[in-house]
């Protein structure tokens, strides 16, 4: 069974999919949401991997966030059938999944940002804090029409400055409109980076 919360809004809105950090849930990010794109329908859907009771959308092969501790067949199988769910679920609430947007968080922006890479599913809008790159792609997918903002701290514990101007340069590929927004919070998510967002979607 999916765990997920949908907040139905106004249809003639942007489609929003939320997706939660490592050890968050459906509800985590749900406020933010509401605030990014008040009205908007949200369809926040919960990673099924559980590893002791905490939510994330693929497995680890160990402790660490690294590249070497991704399981990288986990991870393609879960974007799998998290994109079949919102598809699932778009067909279900009658949602225009061919101008949906997301937010993410630290592990569901990865995950946001994977399966824009790999093409399981294109956002029109994209808001991801603290992503960082879980593998190399050597052929991103184009997705000229997608707007990406992405946040990154130069004092984030987990995500490099290497990673990020690796994770840049394959959004770079894909021909998206990108900006790059620099905290100062480590890999919190942070009030100057909600301010900048919604800057970034008044524009």
């Amino acid at each position: 069974m999916t765990n997920y919360i949908f907040k139905p809004g106004d249809k003639n809105l942007t489609p929003v999919l939320v997706l939660h950090s490592t050890g968050g849930d459906e509800k985590q990010l749900i406020p933010l949401a509401e605030d990014l794109f008040p009205n908007h329908p949200l369809l926040s859907i919960r990673g099924r991997v559980s590893d002791q009771g905490i939510n994330r959308y693929f497995k680890l092969k160990g402790p660490g966030f690294t590249k070497e501790n991704f399981d990288l067949e986990s991870l393609s199988q879960e974007s799998q059938w998290l994109a079949a769910e919102v598809v699932r679920l778009g067909e279900e609430y009658e949602l225009d999944l061919s101008k949906l947007a997301v937010i993410g968080y630290s592990n569901g922006a990865n995950v946001a940002l994977y399966m824009q890479l790999k093409g399981l599913i294109q956002f029109d809008r994209v808001l991801v804090f603290h992503a960082m790159q879980l593998t190399d792609v050597d052929t991103p997918v184009i997705a000229d029409e997608s707007k990406i903002f992405l946040t990154h701290a130069d004092n984030d514990p987990i995500v490099t400055q290497a990673n990020l101007e690796e994770l840049s340069s394959d959004l770079q590929k894909t021909e998206c409109e990108l900006e790059v927004f620099k905290a100062s919070f480590g890999h919190q998510l942070s009030n100057e980076e909600l301010v900048a967002a919604k800057k970034w979607l008044a524009v």
